[in-house]
């Protein structure tokens, strides 16, 4: 499902607000997951075929669980809390989307 949260883009400063996960692997020797998100400017612009103005890959420590969709993992991950150590600070990008909403 798509994250809301107005999001700097790195290599222009635009802002978009719309974002995507297209691509997500699962790693079972290390345990992690990696997420292809694609950042939009909106939903509408998307919802047009538009281009993404952004594509990162965030790294994920863990799996889904059995049964688990992997898309709905990903999500659920991206947009959870920052833990209070330094992890954050190691990886920003990991904890870009935290406090984001999902939207249908």
């Amino acid at each position: 499902m798509p994250i809301k949260k107005d999001y700097e883009t790195p290599a222009t400063g635009a802002i978009a607000s719309y974002h995507v996960a297209a691509m997500v692997t699962l790693d079972a020797i290390s345990k992690a997951t990696s997420v292809t998100l694609q950042s939009f400017l909106s939903a509408d612009a998307r919802a047009a075929g538009k281009s993404p103005m952004y594509q990162q890959q965030i790294m994920i420590t863990g799996l889904p669980d059995s049964g688990t969709d992997a898309f709905a993992f990903a999500d659920a991950q991206l947009v959870a809390a920052a833990p209070s150590d330094d992890a954050a600070a190691l990886n920003p990008a990991r904890y870009a989307f935290a406090g984001a909403e999902i939207v249908d």
